[in-house]
């Protein structure tokens, strides 16, 4: 009963619960908004310690999806699915079960990749159902969307360099980019271009050491990243990191990245940053490309419209730093504001 009434406090519309054992899948899917449109959010394929660790994860990110298409003003709602186990030993009978687990929800929900899911299997669940966004170009989809969401990373790094200096532009500061992946390499790619003193950190460190030697960059382990001083850290891996066991060792000045709920507890951990004087620039404002990147699909615009929509990220964030400070408020808690303005009320 504890998780009904999770759903019911914080406004979702549907929670669904797929099981189906012949094909040896189960997952779960979550809708928080169709407000301003179908509910967007990617298949998170993962082997969770249980169900009630999966049926968390989806609530939480199936509302960051509805905040993050709202501060991005996109034609979307908000949805998650999370799919328990392993995503390197999935079979076509799995996904096709899961196809048919999307097509219960009529088109109100659509789904795309997100960790544990590529692109080639987007495609092949295209098969199965039409409720799918990122599919390949091939298949007249927009592909990879990392080249959008280092987009909208890239300017929220600017808008909070604007910030702390007055200036957006990052020749001279330290950034350190934890995640070398296909966010994190373009973002230090285009710093390091840029004049940035740029510091990589990855679990992987061969790949960490091989993208530092072609841009001339450093690398420091994933500890040292998130104690080194720096300008700015940029988390663009797994989220979850930054707690009240972490946060009073960090020695940025400032938190910009592409990860996904990096705060343990949001808004909380926003108001412990604050307190410690670190600007943080919220998640899902900053890495909001991806779902611009498929809106293309569903809008009909241009690739020249989708990345200016993702440039737009800058004056967004610039607003919710201008909120936060006016309000005297984290920005935790105006980007939420911010995105909430942007859901129409429902008609009385």
């Amino acid at each position: 009963m504890a998780q009904f009434r999770t759903i019911i406090k914080h406004g979702f519309e549907e929670v669904a619960h797929w099981r189906d054992s012949e094909a040896g899948i189960e997952a779960i899917c979550a809708i928080h908004s169709t407000a301003r449109g179908p509910a967007i959010g990617g298949t998170r394929w993962q082997p969770y310690a249980d169900a009630d660790a999966a049926f968390e994860d989806v609530l939480r990110l199936s509302e960051a999806m509805t905040l993050k298409s709202s501060a991005a003003k996109l034609p979307f709602g908000g949805g998650k699915a999370v799919v328990i186990g392993d995503p390197a030993n999935k079979t076509e009978a799995q996904l096709r079960s899961y196809a048919e687990f999307v097509n219960e929800f009529e088109g109100r929900y659509l789904t795309t990749t997100d960790v544990g899911t590529t692109t080639d299997e987007i495609d092949q669940l295209s098969r199965w159902t039409s409720h799918i966004v990122g599919t390949s170009p091939a298949l007249g989809g927009s592909g990879d969307t990392s080249a959008l969401t280092s987009v909208t990373v890239l300017n929220g790094i600017y808008a909070t360099l604007e910030a702390l200096d007055g200036d957006p532009g990052p020749a001279g500061k330290t950034i350190v980019v934890v995640g070398v992946g296909k966010v994190g390499s373009k973002v230090a790619r285009s710093l390091a271009e840029d004049g940035a003193r740029v510091l990589l950190a990855d679990i992987r460190a061969i790949a960490a050491a091989a993208l530092a030697a072609e841009i001339g960059a450093n690398t420091i382990s994933v500890d040292e990243a998130y104690v080194a001083p720096c300008d700015i850290l940029s988390p663009n891996a797994l989220g979850g990191v930054f707690g009240d066991e972490t946060i009073p060792a960090l020695q940025c000045r400032a938190i910009c990245g592409g990860a996904n709920n990096q705060l343990v507890r949001d808004p909380e951990d926003a108001a412990l940053l604050a307190e410690r004087g670190i600007l943080y620039a919220p998640d899902y404002v900053v890495n909001s490309g991806g779902v611009i990147s498929v809106a293309q699909e569903v809008a009909g615009w241009s690739h020249e419209q989708a990345v200016e929509h993702a440039e737009g990220v800058f004056e967004t964030t610039r607003a919710i730093f201008e909120l936060a400070q006016r309000r005297r408020i984290t920005t935790a808690d105006a980007a939420r504001d911010f995105a909430l303005s942007q859901i129409p009320m429902p008609a009385s």
